[in-house]
């Protein structure tokens, strides 16, 4: 089965965005209870859509968009390319 080199690059950008969102998620659940912060606290957070925590979620879903949007691209100028070729 051949591999889509395309498809492998999208996987191990996704892989990175993904753990270094929750990096800094661990951070910022630390920060926090370093802080003071209750473990309700945090909760509630989770769920504002205006806390920290929702727009850094946001960052995330606009990322990975992103990264989807480039793989189609890249997967259709491949296909284009290969068009011509014929």
């Amino acid at each position: 089965m051949n591999k889509n080199d395309a498809l492998e690059i999208f996987r191990l950008k996704s892989a990175l965005i993904m753990t270094q969102w929750a990096d800094r998620m661990k951070v910022f659940v630390v920060e926090n209870k370093i802080a003071g912060l209750s473990l309700e606290a945090l909760k509630d957070a989770r769920m504002n859509p205006n806390s920290k925590w929702s727009m850094e979620r946001d960052a995330l879903t606009r990322a990975i968009k992103r990264e989807v949007a480039g793989l189609v691209n890249r997967i259709h100028f491949q296909a284009y390319l290969a068009g011509i070729k014929r």
